[in-house]
């Protein structure tokens, strides 16, 4: 039943696609019926379940989830960005001083002065007349409040208040600090990162964390003591950042764990996807990380579970499927490779569907409802001229059986249609009015008064179009209509294969169809000689000449000749065939064409043509015998 459900769906989706939202109402009478078709034809498919032995298997088959894109892993993105820090940013109240770091004491007042100090690897810097002072793992303002204290035993005023010289303290050139990074990040080892970094923008200067890497247990590391665990969910979903106080400082370890449990959420929720849980959590938390269920969600979830190792009896029981009441969400605990299925509550078991020639197509309420209500306000029915393209006296409706397939099938006239009562599901299929609004045509052209497009009606001929055309022209060639057709045909694979063919021998009372071309060609005053003859071409029309007198005019047959096989092309495509004793007889028209084929096999004896040959000799020679006796008398 679900397969059938998805071809059906697949169908409505193909036949849709080809039709804008904008213009869905103009969906033909065929695509209806391929509709319709395919309802009914679920019936056939699943004609085994009648009431009779139709018995519903209550088992049910669990997939293990899929994998989907790795875009779809919940915050993971959040670290895979370019990161900046600029020299003019402020130094953190609680920055450590440490090997490397650049300062600048400065005094002013009776003593004026400043120097540039760098803090040697055992974290001391060297003062003239002092000494080495100690200021490693000093803030800024301890070390200030140390070098106040030292520099006062030779700078007597920076404690006196009658003339007292000033003392400042600032950071010069900063040095990097080296964090290792290990576990499940992207680019694992060692690494120089900005002195002012947090723990996140420590993880994005080295690239992010893999797919398989924690973002809710991160461990900082620090003399083999873990110092801190970082959770990033509450600051990715609410913004609160609990680990900027925590300062990263250098030879510190961070550690990226695998994550433990993670699950997959789809269905109408706010964000799909994977999403990481840890202990104690359960499926309330797991869809207030989805940013909550939408408006359109069932108050039910089907969670497809795979049991751990640790806690199956047989891997043949390993993949559980369970539905949920939203009663006992914050209740159900969530194992690592879960699918969590929100369903979407459906309008469609209220509702009945309007398709076809209506101005607005769709879903409507069924209950209490009359055919008539649904298609007032489905539209167009009370727009006369609209009213005009509409079939409706047979508005079709398929309801379901008992069977719940569409195997009944109902047609109703439209002004009859408020005492037939809608019922939920019903598909209401409405046909266009084929024969309004027609705009099939088919053009005249070549030597008529008027030429161009001319709308097709049934029954119509050829006379009737050129008379819509004004009638012929006076250069006209009556008999040279030439008319060509659209012509469809199955080939062997049983594809349709359409052509536009030529119509021989057609005439001013043929039928022409929807698209034909209809080009009445010019008189000709001339007769075309082709093939086997000494002078082929064109040659001019006289009254009364006969076949052989026009190839004589083109110099005669040459050798080889086959007579038996000469014709006439007529203008319009007609062929005559000019046989021996018929020759004479075949009147010739303005513009035909004669035919004189070649022998391909000279050496075969032809009796046809030697007699042909013989014939025309003796007809010669009794024409001159004629003359020569017209000439005596």
């Amino acid at each position: 039943m679900f397969r059938i459900h998805i071809i059906f769906l697949s169908l409505i989706s193909i036949i849709f696609s080809q039709v804008s939202f904008t213009d869905i109402n103009r969906i033909s009478n065929q695509q209806l019926d391929l509709i319709k078709t395919e309802l009914q034809s679920q019936d056939i498919a699943n004609s085994d379940a009648t009431p009779d032995n139709f018995q519903e298997s209550e088992s049910i088959t669990v997939e293990a989830p899929k994998k989907t894109p790795e875009n779809n892993y919940f915050g993971y993105n959040y670290f895979e960005r370019d990161i900046n820090f600029f020299d003019n940013i402020p130094t953190p109240s609680d920055f450590k001083l440490g090997p490397g770091d650049e300062i600048v004491l400065s005094l002013w007042g009776e003593t004026n002065s400043r120097d540039n100090f760098l803090i040697n690897k055992e974290g001391l810097i060297y003062y003239e007349s002092i000494g080495f002072i100690n200021l490693s793992n000093k803030t800024l303002k301890e070390a200030e409040s140390i070098l106040l204290k030292e520099l006062s035993s030779i700078y007597s005023t920076l404690q006196d208040e009658s003339s007292q010289t000033q003392l400042m303290l600032e950071l010069g050139k900063l040095k990097s600090i080296n964090v290792y990074f290990s576990g499940q990040v992207n680019n694992p080892g060692v690494h120089l990162i900005h002195p002012f970094s947090d723990i996140f923008s420590a993880i994005v200067q080295i690239g992010g964390i893999n797919f398989d890497g924690s973002l809710r247990n991160i461990e900082i590391i620090r003399s083999n003591t873990v110092v801190a665990q970082i959770d990033f969910y509450s600051f990715f979903k609410s913004g609160n950042n609990d680990f900027s106080n925590i300062r990263i400082l250098d030879s510190d370890i961070i550690h990226i764990p695998e994550v433990s449990t993670r699950a997959e959420i789809a269905g109408p929720v706010v964000n799909t996807g994977f999403f990481e849980l840890i202990e104690n959590e359960t499926l309330s938390d797991l869809i207030d990380y989805a940013g909550g269920l939408e408006a359109n969600a069932a108050s039910n979830v089907i969670i497809d579970s795979i049991i751990p190792i640790s806690e199956r009896s047989s891997d043949d029981s390993a993949l559980v499927s369970e539905i949920i009441n939203i009663r006992d969400f914050s209740n159900t605990k969530i194992n690592n490779g879960s699918y969590i299925k929100v369903n979407e509550i459906s309008s469609f078991e209220i509702k009945a569907e309007v398709i076809g020639r209506v101005k607005f197509p769709g879903l409507y309420p069924a209950a209490n409802t009359t055919l008539k209500d649904i298609l007032d306000i489905a539209g167009g029915f009370d727009d006369p001229v609209f009213r005009k393209t509409i079939r409706d006296d047979k508005i079709v409706v398929l309801r379901k059986d008992e069977n719940n397939f569409y195997g009944k099938e109902f047609e109703v006239d439209y002004n009859k249609s408020d005492s037939f009562e809608i019922m939920p599901g019903d598909k209401v299929l409405v046909y266009e009015n084929s024969m309004y609004d027609n705009l099939f045509s088919i053009s005249v052209t070549g030597a008529v008064n008027k030429r161009g497009s001319f709308q097709f009606k049934s029954g119509m001929t050829v006379g009737d179009a050129i008379a819509l055309a004004e009638g012929f022209s006076p250069i006209a060639n009556k008999e040279g209509i030439v008319i060509t057709e659209i012509f469809s045909s199955i080939n062997e694979q049983g594809e349709e294969i359409v052509q536009r063919n030529k119509v021989n021998n057609a005439s001013l009372d043929f039928e022409p169809t929807e698209g034909s071309e209809i080009n009445v060609l010019p008189l000709e005053n001339v007769i075309n000689v082709q093939g086997n003859v000494y002078t082929p071409g064109l040659i001019t029309y006289q009254k009364s000449r006969s076949v052989n007198q026009y190839i004589n005019l083109a110099g005669g047959r040459k050798p080889d000749t086959i007579n038996s096989r000469v014709y006439v092309k007529r203008a319009n495509g007609k062929i005559r065939k000019v046989s021996l004793f018929r020759g004479l007889g075949i009147i010739v028209k303005p513009g035909d064409t004669i035919f004189v084929p070649i022998n391909e096999n000279p050496k075969d004896f032809d009796l046809t043509s030697f007699v042909a040959d013989l014939a025309s000799t003796l007809a010669n020679i009794a024409a001159i015998l004629i003359l020569v006796d017209n000439q005596d008398n």
